[in-house]
């Protein structure tokens, strides 16, 4: 039996949908409604397009295995805990969302740590995720929007979502259309952009030029991060210039080229505080919640008592 068994819905009319969504080659389709849901190049899709994030379906082609771990650098898996404060004990067995997963560094860990994965993205990632994954029998990965999801409330014993929410139209409301898929007792956890000072103040003002670029002239120039590292380190003199004119500093160079092109291409990019995050939980009800050490990441657990918002 399929971990997936009961848990997608048809998106038009919300009953569930045949098993064989699985494992069909092509489509499935709802017995009540007839709404069809194809598979293409692999994945399931519940949307037609990807919308407003075509600049991180260009990304996560291009760069489909840039930050998956590997024998030398094992940075996913050394973040995870702090975004999220999961660990591998709390995981292991139970059903996890992974709320924009890219192309599936994280559900690559979590997989790895022995969890049956979920990862949804609205981009065209979802392709390289399934590239990636899909010899794991722990991982399934769908095309979806995340305030429109294609699953039973109160699935989820854990749901995370890293570098995601904040590239939506209203990231609070991003979040909030999660929980309802979280197990009573089941934990939620995010990681959204914190405001940087100067870095945020100056790349904003770029953010308008480069956000009207077409997408793949702005990644050719954001091979300038590459060279620019070593300048931007130098004592003294790198300092002004990496405030002013702001990229990513990874000491891997393929790393610096995304890393900057995703801080200047998406269309949506908010930033946040702790205390406005950690509001936005207590007002949702959640429950012993946990500020983490990962600006601007928080988690917590919906209470037991909750009602699946199904009932």
């Amino acid at each position: 039996m399929s971990y997936l068994d009961g848990l997608l819905l048809c998106p038009t009319c919300r009953v569930p949908l045949p098993p064989e969504l699985d494992w069909a080659p092509d489509s499935a389709r709802c017995t009540a409604c007839g709404n069809g849901v194809p598979r293409v190049r692999g994945v399931p899709r519940f949307v037609s397009s990807d919308s407003y994030v075509s600049s991180f379906s260009l990304e996560w082609t291009l760069h489909a295995r840039t930050q998956l771990d590997d024998d030398v650098c094992k940075e996913s898996e050394q973040e995870l805990p702090t975004k999220t404060g999961l660990d591998p004990g709390q995981v292991k067995g139970k059903l996890v969302l992974d709320a924009g997963c890219g192309m599936g560094r994280y559900s690559d860990v979590m997989s790895r740590w022995g969890a049956n994965v979920v990862g949804v993205d609205l981009s065209l990632a979802v392709e390289s995720a399934h590239a990636n994954l899909s010899d794991r029998p722990n991982v399934r990965v769908f095309q979806a929007d995340l305030r429109t999801l294609p699953f039973r409330p109160g699935s989820f014993d854990a749901v995370f979502s890293l570098g995601v929410l904040h590239h939506t139209p209203d990231c609070r409301k991003a979040f909030e259309s999660l929980i309802p898929f979280v197990k009573p007792g089941g934990l939620i956890a995010i990681w959204v952009y914190g405001h940087m000072g100067a870095f945020t103040k100056f790349s904003d003002v770029y953010r308008r030029l480069t956000t009207r670029l077409p997408q793949r002239l702005l990644y050719a120039l954001c091979h300038v991060a590459a060279p620019l590292y070593y300048l931007y380190r130098l004592p003294i003199v790198g300092r002004p210039f990496v405030t002013v004119f702001p990229i990513s500093m990874h000491p891997r160079a393929s790393w610096r080229i995304l890393d900057t092109f995703d801080w200047y291409s998406p269309q949506y990019q908010s930033k946040h505080t702790y205390p406005e995050v950690f509001r936005w939980f207590k007002e949702a009800g959640l429950q012993e919640l946990d500020i983490l050490d990962f600006p601007v990441a928080v988690r917590g657990r919906r209470p037991v008592e909750a009602v699946h918002a199904s009932s």
